[in-house]
C-alpha cells in the first residue's frame, strides 16, 4: 500500500484593509459605492468632485464598482477588482476613458501610502483628464518637477514643506495652472487633475489623513 501526503496550503491570511471612492466625471450623476456587489452600508451617494469617508473592508479577493445612484442593476458601470493586502488604502476613481481610446468608462485604481511624515506634506498626483491624451507635469510653484505622468496613472507620494505651492503643465496648455492646496505637516494629500478640455486642467484635493 502507498500513503500519499498532501499538504494543504496555508490560508491566506486576511485583515481589515480600506477604501474610498471619487468621483471624477464632471458629467456623471450621483454614484452610489459597492464592495464585493454590496453596497456600501450608511453610504451617501457621491457627486462630481466628492470624495467619500474611507471604508473598512476585508483584503484578499475584492471588487469596487459604482452605480448610478438607486440602479443597483448597474453595478458593473465602472469596477475594479484583484487582490488586497492586509492594511492597503485604496482609492477608486470614476472616470471616461480617453477621448482618443473611443470614451467609455473606467474606474481607475491608486494605491495610498498610508505613511506620514512629521515635518512634511506628502503628496500623490492622477491625470484624469480624459480629454487629454498628453502627460501632465506636477511641479512645486518654483519649478521643481516631481513627476510626470499620462492619462490614469498615479504617482507616488512626494514630501514637500508645508505651505507649498503646486505648478501643472502640459503640452497642450498655455498657461500653467498653479494652486495653493494648504499643506500641513503630517498629512497626506492626492490631487488629482480634471479638466473640460485638453487645455484646461482643474485639480482637485483630497486629504488621506
Amino acid at each position: 500500500m502507498f500513503a500519499s501526503c498532501v499538504k494543504t496550503p496555508a490560508p491566506v491570511p486576511v485583515g481589515e484593509m480600506k477604501v474610498r471612492f471619487i468621483n471624477a466625471l464632471e458629467t456623471s450623476t450621483a454614484q452610489d459605492m459597492f464592495v464585493r456587489g454590496n453596497k456600501v452600508p450608511s453610504s451617501v451617494p457621491i457627486l462630481y468632485g466628492q470624495v467619500s469617508p474611507y471604508f473598512s473592508t476585508t483584503s484578499g479577493d475584492n471588487a469596487f464598482a459604482f452605480a448610478n445612484m438607486g440602479v443597483t442593476e448597474g453595478v458593473g458601470n465602472a469596477g475594479v477588482a484583484g487582490l488586497f493586502e492586509i492594511g492597503d488604502h485604496v482609492s477608486i476613481f470614476y472616470s471616461k476613458k480617453l477621448v482618443t481610446n473611443g470614451g467609455g468608462i473606467i474606474a481607475a485604481l491608486k494605491y495610498d501610502d498610508p505613511v506620514t511624515v512629521a515635518d512634511k506634506a506628502k503628496v500623490s498626483f492622477i491625470h484624469m483628464n480624459h480629454f487629454l491624451n498628453n502627460a501632465i507635469n506636477f511641479l512645486t510653484e518654483d519649478g521643481t518637477l516631481l513627476d510626470g505622468k499620462g492619462f490614469a496613472i498615479a504617482t507616488k507620494y512626494y514630501p514637500v514643506a508645508p505651505g507649498t505651492k503646486l505648478k501643472f503643465t502640459s503640452s497642450n496648455l498655455k498657461v500653467p495652472l498653479i494652486i495653493d492646496p494648504d499643506l500641513k505637516a503630517g498629512k497626506n494629500y492626492t490631487i488629482w487633475v480634471d479638466g473640460p478640455s485638453d487645455s484646461v486642467l482643474v485639480a482637485h484635493v483630497a486629504p488621506q489623513n
